[in-house]
């Protein structure tokens, strides 16, 4: 009996399936190994020493700092209130290599200016225990929500930050706050953590695919049901200002994207550029709420690259 070359013996064509299929399986697990591997080299996480950091002062009636769990881990927060409880409220999902202290004189600023705000540290960062991990700060974000709408439960206006690292982490969860906020900053954020790796040289570009993209911030604006402010620097060198462009451009009720001069990447937080860097957020924060499914035609027109 003779073979018909076109079609080969059904044994051969199982054992090249059997081959491909162990082929995607081992890539697969690679591509796990090395994202578990750059995940744990991924986080700066500075310890809080200040004077206060072995029991929390609640002395000044300005600041109250509290613990609360997350999973197995115990986080640290500071509230600020404000004289009126229907005041505006902002939480803050701060950045790498940052903790509460950090946001000490930006809380300061806020209360000046009537508002609310709540900061937390992930874990291990500052005070909080643990190790973190993409899957651990999903966690601590959510937790933390539930603690600010907690502590503001008369406000009138809630609004939600975050800032450089922070912005992946609260996009990341956004859709999943409840009650939902009344809008979203992002300040100094990138719009892919894949392409921000990228760019600060911890992967090399070639390898950017073997990775997976935990927090893709362009495509999650793309679906938030908030107004979002994205705030930026244009002399900005860790997340250079292509990536507010491209969350800008993807955001589905995006209120304005702002773009500063002549300020470093941790100007929200620098004692010298607060007076600067604020105001456009600040505005954003005392604005009357706009419906959710129908923006209204001013949040519209203010969707547009301005300087500040």
């Amino acid at each position: 009996m003779s073979l018909d070359p076109s079609h080969p013996p059904r044994p051969a064509r199982h054992r090249w399936l059997a081959a491909a299929a162990g082929m995607a399986v081992a890539a697969g697990v690679a591509r796990h190994l090395l994202f578990r591997a750059l995940e744990r080299k991924a986080f700066v996480t500075p310890k809080d020493e200040t004077s206060n950091a072995g029991t929390p002062d609640n002395s000044t009636p300005t600041v109250r700092h509290a613990t609360f769990a997350s999973g197995d881990r115990t986080l640290h927060a500071a509230f600020m209130p404000v004289a009126s409880s229907e005041a505006p409220a902002l939480m803050v999902c701060h950045g790498d290599n940052e903790c509460v202290p950090d946001w000490a004189p930006v809380q300061a600023m806020l209360a000046d200016a009537g508002i609310a705000s709540y900061v937390f540290d992930y874990s291990g960062y500052g005070r909080s225990t643990g190790r973190p991990s993409v899957r651990r700060l999903r966690q601590d974000a959510l937790a933390a929500y539930g603690q600010f709408i907690a502590a503001t439960p008369q406000s009138k206006r809630r609004v939600v930050l975050g800032h450089s690292l922070g912005s992946g982490i609260l996009l990341d969860v956004a859709r999943r706050f409840a009650p939902q906020p009344d809008g979203y900053v992002i300040a100094a954020g990138f719009s892919s953590a894949r392409l921000a790796a990228v760019q600060t040289g911890r992967i090399p570009a070639w390898a950017a695919w073997l990775l997976p993209d935990p927090w893709n911030n362009a495509a999650r604006a793309s679906k938030l049901e908030r107004p979002l402010l994205v705030v930026h620097s244009r002399d900005d060198v860790v997340i250079v200002p292509p990536h507010a462009e491209r969350v800008a451009s993807a955001a589905r009720h995006l209120h304005a994207l702002v773009m500063h001069d002549a300020m470093p990447h941790d100007a929200a937080i620098l004692p010298e550029h607060i007076d600067t860097f604020w105001p456009p957020i600040l505005r954003f924060m005392h604005a009357q709420a706009t419906s959710a499914q129908a923006p209204s035609q001013q949040a519209r027109d203010a969707g547009s690259i301005m300087a500040d």
